[in-house]
């Protein structure tokens, strides 16, 4: 992790974010392979959602895309 987010989020923070965002990447493998298998209900709109998230994440916290 960053120094600069280590200085300003407590180590349960971090987890926090970085938990969220693990769920958010693996829900978006979900919906998007829901959406080219078998239509359900709402898929594509879930999947759009988690991507968004995502990215969203990964600007704000960069350290998400750091391998360690």
């Amino acid at each position: 992790m960053s120094k600069q987010y280590n200085d300003s989020l407590t180590s349960d923070q971090v987890d926090a974010i970085t938990h969220a965002w693990l769920d958010l990447c693996a829900s978006k493998q979900h919906f998007e392979g829901a959406i080219n298998s078998v239509r359900q209900a709402g898929a594509d709109e879930l999947a759009a959602a988690c991507r968004d998230s995502v990215e969203e994440l990964e600007t704000a916290f960069p350290f998400l895309m750091e391998r360690g």
